[in-house]
């Protein structure tokens, strides 16, 4: 018996007739008839009662039928596993990230990666959540991580981490005493309400860490004075090590030990001081490798 002797039993009993059957599977109904024959004379039992022009399963045929399609698929599943390891021998992968979450994350999973399948080739696109959102539905790369909250509903997307958003100070800026020894507590929302005039290092508009921080100083009570913007995490950093503002900066900083002395770094205990970084894809567009690279992501 061979896997299309299974295939040819499954169509006849789903078409109720030989005729209708060769016509689906491309053979001539006479081929098809003799083929069913010989299956059942080798395995010893009728699958099918022929009545003129239509069959029907017998008992031993039902149990055929299920049993059938069950093996069919599991030769369809393994087709498919062996086709996805040919692939992963060799290939392209496109992932979009910026440049920040390059450095404190995407360094490991790409080690971990190449030694797994060290003949695909990955490309790396420098954008933001956003641009890495539209690149993905335009099918300019095959994988973008995006930081929460999601812009697009048919992108699906599997959480990476979580991360907290702390306030930087300048040590010398004398608002430092009227904010909480940051090994005792975290600040709250109460406790950010005495930024309010203080100059400000932001994000530019329309990033993410913009959203969040706008939000915190909204639920504080006040407008954020900016002083200067930046769209680099490390320059905003930069920039209030040098006494230039107070601004918040994602905890992922401590990933690539880039803490200054001069600068005092607050938690914040806010749902708007959580952050969620995810690995994005187009479901019908998801390669082999693509596939494989969300697997190391997720630690499997």
């Amino acid at each position: 018996m061979q896997l299309r002797d299974i295939h040819y039993v499954l169509a006849a009993a789903d078409e109720g007739s030989f005729s209708k059957a060769a016509v689906k599977v491309h053979v001539s109904q006479p081929a098809l008839s003799q083929l069913i024959q010989r299956l059942e004379d080798e395995l010893g039992v009728k699958l099918f009662v022929r009545k003129s022009n239509r069959v029907t399963l017998t008992p031993a045929g039902k149990i055929f039928y299920e049993d059938g399609k069950v093996i069919l698929a599991l030769s369809d599943q393994l087709i498919h596993k062996m086709n996805d390891f040919q692939s992963l021998k060799k290939g392209e992968l496109t992932i979009s990230v910026s440049p920040f979450y390059q450095k404190c994350y995407l360094l490991g999973v790409l080690s971990e990666f190449q030694k797994r399948h060290f003949g695909i080739k990955v490309r790396i696109v420098d954008a933001f959540s956003s641009d890495s959102e539209t690149l993905l539905v335009q099918g300019q790369v095959d994988l973008a991580f995006v930081m929460l909250p999601y812009q697009n509903k048919s992108i699906k997307y599997e959480r990476v981490f979580e991360e907290r958003i702390f306030l930087a100070v300048p040590r010398q800026f004398a608002i430092n005493q009227k904010l909480p020894d940051p090994q005792e507590r975290p600040c709250t929302i109460e406790d950010l309400k005495v930024l309010k005039d203080e100059p400000f290092v932001m994000y530019e508009h329309g990033r993410r860490m913009w959203g969040s921080s706008i939000a915190l100083c909204r639920s504080a009570g006040f407008e954020p004075r900016v002083a200067f913007e930046s769209n680099v995490c490390e320059s905003l950093n930069a920039m209030v090590a040098g006494g230039m503002g107070v601004g918040f900066v994602p905890s992922a900083i401590d990933r690539v030990k880039a803490r200054y002395e001069s600068v005092i770094y607050y938690p914040i205990d806010d749902e708007n001081a959580v952050r969620t970084l995810t690995i994005g894809y187009m479901e019908k567009n998801m390669t082999s490798a693509a596939r494989e690279f969300v697997r190391v992501v997720k630690g499997k």
